[in-house]
Formats: structure tokens, sequence, C-alpha cells
């Protein structure tokens, strides 16, 4: 019984990180181009069907780095997980359209390591993708409002 268990945790995971995958790559909207900037952030986050998430990191834009914060809620979730991602930046015009709120959809599973993906929008046209590392034990495949300050 105990093997059986395990088998369907293993087949489960499986099954949500292909879907994970498969659905950022065919992103009709994922830009092919170089991107306008780049991101790295450290976040924690902790969900018990809404999720919370706090965090900082630095925005590379046109050869300066620029310190950020991140804080956000959302739907969807169980567990805490510890994440450090890395992100490409889309249609960032000028510094100015970066800050503000972001709609996202994440999702990943975390099984003391796992993966993460999350595509972030605002009102300004800008496009972050985000991957990265995750630690500790989690479910998140839900959706964010997550506002980014520079510092």
């Amino acid at each position: 019984m105990k093997h059986q268990y395990t088998s369907a945790i293993a087949i489960s995971a499986t099954l949500l990180l292909a879907g994970c995958a498969t659905r950022m790559s065919n992103d009709p909207s994922a830009p092919t181009g170089p991107p306008a900037a780049t991101l790295t952030v450290k976040e924690f986050q902790i969900a018990y069907d809404a999720s919370a998430t706090t965090g900082k990191g630095v925005l590379s834009y046109q050869g300066q780095d620029r310190a950020l914060t991140i804080k956000s809620i959302g739907a969807g979730g169980t567990g805490a997980q510890k994440i450090s991602a890395v992100g490409k930046v889309y249609h960032l015009n000028s510094l100015a359209d970066f800050p503000g709120t972001y709609t996202g959809a994440r999702s990943g599973l975390t099984l003391i390591e796992g993966k993460m993906h999350e595509r972030l929008a605002n009102g300004n046209g800008t496009v972050i993708y985000l991957t990265g590392k995750t630690e500790g034990l989690s479910t998140s495949m839900g959706i964010d409002k997550i506002v980014i300050t520079l510092d």
C-alpha cells in the first residue's frame, strides 16, 4: 500500500511538471528576441488555498542595476517555499513602465527541491517570464497580484 501511495505521488508530480513546462513553452505571446531587461529575485511564499509572497531582487536595465521589492497575494497552492528565480523582461520602453501591479499565473511543485515558472504582465504592457528553483514543500498553481517597487 505504501508503495502505491509513493508511486501515485511521483506520477502526479511528473504530470504537473510536464504540464507546467508545456504551458510555458507553448505561450504564443512569448517574445523570441532579446529581452529589454533581466531580473533576479529571492522570495518566500506561504500558501493554504490563498498565498502570500515577499521578496527582493535586482533589475538589470540599460547597463544599470536597480534593487526592487516584491509583495504579492494570490489564489491557489498549499505549503511553504523559498524561491530563487531569474527573469526576462519584455516590452519595457522606459524604467517608469516597470514598477507597479502585475498579474501572474504560476505553476510548480516543490518536494524538498523543485522548479517554478511564472508569466507576469502589468498595465503598461511590460511582461516578465520567471523561471527558477524552489526549496520547501509546496504546490503552487494559481493566480497572483504582485506589486513590484524599485528601491
